[in-house]
């Protein structure tokens, strides 16, 4: 039943998601830190800060993996409910960028890295890109 649950939140995520023509397909999930609400929460920061940048189409999103949020939050002394790792595809159009990103690119595996307060809290924000 949960796993029916968590496809049918991300079905519904990835509608969301859709826009003008675009796509985006938003990777299932399972984790031992994480439910899907905190997971849908920390992707639709990172859908908002792909809005924010301009320029950037965002293709896939997908979890990192538990393996991966442990060894993040034991190299910055968090609990690993406290920082979720994604990795997107996505790419660049060719207008001039400030941001550190190349133009016309398609980045593949990119991670980003967010925090939260605390365990429960639903607010995330993005502390490192690449």
């Amino acid at each position: 039943m949960k796993k029916i649950t968590v496809l049918v939140v991300l079905l519904a995520l990835m509608l969301s998601l859709s826009g003008c023509g675009n796509s985006v397909s938003v990777g299932g999930f399972s984790s031992k830190y994480f439910n899907s609400d905190a997971y849908d929460a920390a992707v639709q920061e990172l859908m908002t800060h792909f809005d924010s940048l301009g320029g950037c189409t965002p293709k896939k999103i997908g979890y990192a993996g538990d393996k991966t949020v442990k060894e993040e939050a034991e190299a910055r002394g968090l609990a690993p409910e406290r920082i979720i790792v994604l990795t997107s595809t996505f790419e660049t159009d060719g207008t001039s960028r400030e941001d550190g990103l190349e133009s016309n690119k398609t980045y593949e595996d990119y991670q980003w890295i967010l925090t939260r307060e605390n365990s429960s809290a639903l607010f995330w924000e993005i502390r490192e890109q690449g």
